[in-house]
């Protein structure tokens, strides 16, 4: 999981913090294989997944470590800038 791995590399997170970031990631990830989205698709999971992933630790690392916030910035940040 890209989530796990990026966030280990910021070397800044505890166990609660690093709960709140995947549970964000899960939650948005699973919100956009609901929604049908292509960017679900295979070919573009993965860019998907790690921008996801990148996003949700940007904003935890400015503090924003509210899951449903984190989850909700993530998916509006990926709507307007789309992984190519």
């Amino acid at each position: 999981m890209p989530i796990l791995s990026l966030a280990a590399s910021a070397g800044v997170f505890g166990p609660a913090q690093t709960r709140a970031i995947c549970d964000a990631f899960e939650g948005a990830w699973i919100e956009l294989q609901r929604s049908g989205s292509d960017l679900t698709a295979h070919a573009r999971a993965p860019a998907t997944r790690k921008a996801l992933a990148k996003r949700i630790i940007e904003r935890a690392l400015d503090g924003l470590l509210n899951v449903r916030e984190l989850r909700d910035d993530a998916l509006v940040h990926l709507q307007r800038n789309p992984p190519v």
